[in-house]
């Protein structure tokens, strides 16, 4: 498969000379007929719908293959997550070439950005459980390679790439030879060097895969219905890492997940794709009119507006959006800074959560708004207001101290306000879960398992004596009564992407590195990191180190970019294969920044967020703990 830029243009190059000679053969008739052969044209890639961006490199080798003096400048990377409008690249030079490559190198763009946006959409629904997506060998002919590299902008992991790479007992074998334990004797006797997964299909298989030794590499377990596999995952109890597959739609991904299986085998990925929707307008000049750059429209209003507005900027935005922040940071210091600010109108670069707790720390006479209101958290989400208050009236409430990050809803700020709790953020949770103990003797802690796993383990609280809540199957009381903290099983769908086998392969890659991660990401890779702390503390550290340093950073695409850009004197690398946006991030652009800004110097306030009154005053009093712990 294709680790490297290079290797993913070897495997394009077949395909590349193959779509060339089936669409443009002896030349475009159209443009060599209508334009002349001397224009120069520019032309503009953009998204028209949301979705995963994968194969800028193959869409570039394309337009030069087609004509080698066409510049091709990337504006969105691979990986990312685009919302309609965006511009994706730009590709100039001459015409006759321009427009020739352009439908198949959109043919390309499409295919692999549909299979990243079908594959982040199953990794975002197993998310909040230990399940890692994998695709599978259903790709066309020669596409191998380059879907299995789309899969992977996705966030999924690849299967085997062939038939020679890894021994798949599958129930043809096992029929064919008379059984698991003979199938399994002449494979590894044959290759002992490759690695040997067995498909199972009843309790009794199963039974005789486990009695191998030494143990399988993985066992497969084939069109189980849930009961099936959470017994097989009883069964096993960790022993083999168990891959469930057949029929997973993306509407079961999540209850499949959520049995405790290791891997989710999709066919679907690759052999169901639907293409991304992105198209190329041409424009016969040199650059594009500058009349509706965004950039110039938010000069124009801030200006108007001057000291009546404030623009507040999280961390993870997109790098045009946060240059325009008059106040940057992470969750904790925009609270604070929003609640110190003077300016009437506050102006919130973040997800929605941040632009409520705002409101809820916002004077009389100032207005808070977003560019996007729509731009949500899936951490947040994950934990509503009614799922929580029912797990916490199966509680012996009095014994329990709630505690929210600040990742989620005003209403659970307010639930936590009204029940003594208090709010936290990644960069005082510990200072938060001390407060909260001194209260009473046992914490409920929502929405981010990982952060509250992280966090308590840290301060000496045994893995034991934590459970993780289970709607569907809420734990006994005697789970309840051994319980230290009992953790909400949200999670970041971004810190959730991070895997200890990147740790460890960074490490062999850099000797000296210094793995340093959000406490967000899975307990397995904080345990194997040399440290744990929030964006400001990520930022801090490499702020403080002396030039040569080497970091591997295991939090969000755009924060490590922008430490890379400001430390060239570092080596800071991500610590993820494929560098992981925030989607929501995203959808804050220039274009609806600039949206709001004009209406607001105009007289219209648009976008307001507003939190009512009974839930902002709760929701205050778990804020003003957070900011005085």
């Amino acid at each position: 498969m294709a680790d490297t830029v290079g290797e993913l243009l070897d495997a394009a190059g077949p395909l590349i000379e193959l779509a060339i000679a089936e669409d443009i053969g002896p030349g475009d008739a159209t443009s060599e007929a209508t334009l002349p052969a001397d224009l120069v044209l520019r032309g503009r890639i953009v998204a028209k719908e949301a979705g995963v961006l994968a194969g800028q490199p193959v869409a570039e080798a394309l337009f030069r293959r087609v004509e080698s003096t066409l510049e091709f400048v990337a504006h969105a990377a691979d990986g990312q997550e685009v919302v309609p409008g965006e511009l994706v690249a730009e590709v100039s030079g001459p015409a006759h070439g321009l427009l020739a490559a352009e439908r198949i190198a959109l043919n390309f763009l499409q295919r692999f950005s549909g299979i990243a946006t079908l594959t982040r959409h199953f990794v975002d629904a197993v998310a909040c459980t230990g399940t890692t997506v994998l695709d599978t060998r259903k790709t066309p002919p020669g596409y191998r390679v380059l879907d299995k590299y789309a899969v992977r902008m996705g966030g999924g992991l690849n299967h085997r790439m062939a038939l020679y790479d890894m021994m798949l007992i599958k129930d043809n074998h096992v029929d064919a030879v008379g059984g698991i334990v003979p199938a399994v004797e002449r494979a590894r006797a044959a290759h002992p060097e490759l690695p040997v997964e067995v498909e199972v299909r009843t309790p009794d298989e199963l039974r005789q895969a486990l009695s191998i030794e030494p143990p399988l590499d993985r066992i497969l377990l084939d069109n189980m219905n849930l009961d099936q596999m959470r017994q097989a995952v009883a069964l096993t109890a960790g022993r083999v890492p168990l891959e469930a597959s057949g029929g997973v739609t993306l509407e079961r991904a999540a209850e499949v997940a959520a049995t405790g299986v290791d891997f989710l085998s999709v066919g679907a990925l690759t052999h169901s794709v639907q293409a991304l929707d992105l198209s190329m307008k041409i424009a016969n000049r040199g650059a594009w009119p500058d009349k509706g750059d965004p950039a110039v429209r938010i000069a124009a209003a801030k200006a108007a507006l001057g000291k009546r507005l404030v623009i507040l900027g999280h961390h993870y935005q997109r790098d045009g959006v946060l240059a325009l922040a008059d106040l940057r940071g992470d969750s904790l210091k925009l609270a604070r800074d929003a609640s110190g600010a003077e300016a009437e109108f506050l102006l919130f670069c973040g997800v929605h959560f941040m632009a409520e707790t705002a409101a809820i720390l916002a004077r009389p006479g100032q207005y808070v708004l977003s560019p996007d209101p729509s731009a949500g958290c899936y951490l947040a989400d994950t934990a509503t207001p009614e799922a929580v208050q029912a797990a916490w009236d199966r509680l012996p409430v009095d014994e329990f101290t709630p505690i929210t990050y600040v990742n989620s809803s005003a209403a659970l700020k307010a639930f936590c306000g009204r029940h003594g709790g208090i709010v936290c953020t990644s960069g005082n949770a510990e200072r938060a879960i001390r407060w909260a103990l001194a209260q009473r003797p046992r914490v409920f802690y929502i929405p981010d398992q990982h952060l509250g796993r992280n966090t308590a383990k840290r301060m000496g609280i045994s893995v034991e004596e934590m459970v993780l809540w289970d709607s569907n199957r809420p734990p006994d009381a005697g789970a309840i009564r051994r319980a230290k903290i009992i953790l909400w099983p949200g999670a970041c769908n971004v810190h959730r992407r991070f895997r200890p086998e990147q740790v460890r392969v960074t490490r062999e890659r850099l000797p000296g590195v210094r793995v340093v991660v959000h406490p967000e990401c899975p307990m397995e890779v904080v345990d194997l990191a040399d440290d744990a702390g929030s964006t400001a503390y990520i930022i801090g550290q490499v702020e403080a180190a002396p030039p040569g340093a080497r970091w591997a950073i295991g939090t969000e695409a755009r924060l490590v970019h922008r430490l890379q850009a400001a430390h060239p004197e570092q080596q800071i690398v991500s610590l993820a294969d494929v560098p992981p946006f925030c989607r929501t991030m995203s959808q804050i652009t220039l274009e609806n920044l600039a949206d709001v800004l004009e209406a607001l110097a105009d007289g219209t306030i648009v976008n307001q967020v507003t939190v009512d009154a009974e839930t902002a005053r709760w929701a205050r009093v778990a804020l003003e703990r957070m900011l005085t712990v």
